[in-house]
């Protein structure tokens, strides 16, 4: 095995097992800037822990080192290895395998290359407005509200005013805590993993999770929890454009409408993340 793919292999290993904590602690609770930490740690982590060598320190410590030989010596069967010619099949699977999976990742790459200029070239085309004190983009067609960065894109005519201000919240929210780099971050580590489910349901799992938080800053500042929940009803059917930057209208609607009604989770409950430590350990 080449360290390359032993490297890749441990990534996805990572992304797998860190999926299967989350869905396990953190995936019902309502700590949602926790969540983010969180999420985005997993994805540090896979990326990163692979590069630690701790045979060395192993080595070091007598009492480990001893149990390792005694296992060895004493635990493992002894087993000969009689060379074997390689069918064609399998030689044909091992050449065919990296070039499915560099044309898949080429591909998403290129799909996410082009929503980056797309919505750089949106943002010059869009007229600057001011609306509500805050500073947007006035989109040239009907489409859905939606935000990259820290340009919010908006088409004021579609929306009432009371409408109009729970989008800005929203889109603002998005806008001051650098969602955006989440987003990327996470769909970048998808198309290096992209073979892997588990990356694609993480990736699911963020964007998911900064909903919740923006949609949590309008109840927070006052907007009815119900009036709110129909006008993202009400927006369900509008096209978007690209799915890299964040949506207004992101869906599923159903998640983020039961994540709204459902009850806070106490705050003791905050020590779970605690148990993250031990786990990355």
């Amino acid at each position: 095995m080449t360290p390359e793919l032993a490297y890749f292999l441990k990534i996805n290993i990572g992304i797998a097992l860190f999926y299967a904590f989350y869905r396990l602690f953190f995936y019902r609770d309502t700590f949602f800037h926790w969540r983010r930490y969180a999420l985005l740690s997993f994805l540090i982590i896979s990326f990163l822990y692979p590069f630690m060598n701790i045979q060395d320190w192993v080595k070091e410590q007598e009492p480990m080192n001893e149990i390792v030989t005694i296992y060895a010596a004493n635990i493992l069967p002894e087993a000969g290895i009689t060379p074997q010619e390689s069918s064609t099949w399998s030689q044909l699977i091992k050449n065919i395998v990296p070039v499915v999976y560099w044309i898949g990742a080429a591909l998403l790459f290129i799909r996410f290359l082009i929503q980056i200029i797309s919505i750089s070239i949106l943002a010059i085309r869009c007229r600057k407005a001011d609306v509500n004190g805050i500073t947007v983009r006035i989109l040239n067609k009907p489409s859905s509200p939606f935000s990259f960065f820290h340009w919010i894109f908006i088409s004021p005519e579609l929306h009432s005013e009371k409408e109009a201000k729970e989008i800005l919240i929203h889109e603002e929210t998005h806008a001051r805590q650098w969602h955006s780099i989440d987003v990327v971050f996470s769909e970048l580590m998808n198309i290096l993993c992209w073979i892997n489910p588990f990356s694609w349901l993480l990736k699911r799992e963020v964007r998911n999770n900064l909903e919740y938080m923006a949609d949590n800053r309008v109840i927070l500042s006052g907007h009815d929890t119900k009036s709110y929940q129909f006008h993202l009803l009400g927006l369900a059917h509008q096209k978007a454009a690209a799915n890299l930057y964040n949506s207004f209208n992101v869906l599923p609607l159903k998640n983020r409408i039961r994540m709204m009604n459902k009850k806070r989770s106490h705050q003791i409950g905050r020590t779970k993340y605690l148990l993250f430590a031990p786990l990355a350990a």
